[in-house]
């Protein structure tokens, strides 16, 4: 008996240093995977520790497969009301959902990161020109960054979107469109936020947060266009003014379907209705455990 506990008790051990672990080398490496694994291990955690405690201290008799589960199904209902509260918060809060981008004309474009420099050059080796630098106020003194580029026949745009991270620096995610002759916007993107929220019917998205790489994303979205057998078009919209309009349009539309309170009424009811908080609570966890998005 004291051996196996012993040998409980490693295990549990090494399973918490791996669950610090693998958030830590996914945002160092960008491995994305890392940190839903990362997830799934602290959630195995908890329901392996609930399950110890209530043995070593005698508070239930019960099998450990059946404290395991109560304790896996505990921090399920505790992460699921820690959603919902930011969710409300979120719906009350003066955060912009789809913040008005302006250009950047304070000289942070890029922030000052060896990998952003390397995405940088690399992007200049491939022949993409800039076409702008925009920014967005999130809050007092919290913004979002996005550099805009296009790729050398004009038929792609790349947005690369600077997330700030709470302990200073920053993310990047990219999204990259391709407009066709038959007014359908091809995008593929690899955001990670969740956004619950709808897409018109015209714009064909492919998320994949768990690709950290451009090279990658790229190669997806021409896979993509290749099978989609849609003629790409160039876009002779300036970039702030596409970008801006596109904020417009999902504000719209998912207004329209329900997603958004009407602005008038956004002060008493919040900004986000009761089926709109469900979409945004099942993308989190979709994004958090699974690496997908409803979109």
């Amino acid at each position: 008996m004291t051996e196996t506990s012993e040998f409980y008790q490693w295990l549990l051990f090494i399973v918490a240093i791996v669950t610090v672990m693998l958030p830590m080398l996914g945002n160092r490496l960008l491995i994305p995977t890392f940190l839903v694994i990362g997830r799934w291990t602290r959630w195995f955690l908890f329901a392996a520790l609930f399950a110890y405690f209530l043995k070593v201290f005698e508070l239930s008799f019960r099998p450990d497969w059946v404290h395991f589960i109560t304790g896996f199904a505990l921090w399920f209902v505790l992460e699921t009301g820690y959603n919902w509260i930011a969710i409300k918060a979120l719906s009350r809060s003066e955060l912009p959902l789809f913040p008005v981008f302006y250009v950047n004309e304070d000289g942070d474009e890029w922030p000052a990161d060896k990998r952003f420099i390397e995405l940088k050059d690399w992007l200049r080796a491939e022949k993409y020109n800039r076409l702008s630098a925009l920014k967005a106020e999130l809050f007092e003194g919290t913004f979002l960054r996005a550099s805009v580029y296009e790729s050398e026949d004009s038929f792609i745009r790349l947005q690369i979107l600077f997330l700030p991270k709470r302990k200073g620096g920053a993310i990047a995610c990219y999204t990259i469109t391709t407009q066709t002759k038959s007014s359908e916007r091809l995008i593929t993107d690899n955001l990670f936020l969740p956004y619950g929220g709808y897409y018109p019917e015209s714009w064909n998205i492919c998320r994949k947060p768990l690709i950290g790489s451009l090279k990658r994303l790229l190669l997806l979205h021409h896979k993509r266009l290749l099978n989609s057998k849609l003629e790409p078009v160039t876009v002779e919209d300036d970039a702030l003014v596409e970008l801006n309009d596109q904020q417009r349009i999902l504000e719209r539309f998912n207004t329209e379907t329900g997603f958004l309170v009407p602005r008038p009424r956004q002060e008493e009811e919040g900004k986000i209705t009761s089926e709109g908080c469900y979409r945004l609570w099942k993308e989190m966890w979709l994004l958090a455990y699974l690496g997908k998005s409803v979109a």
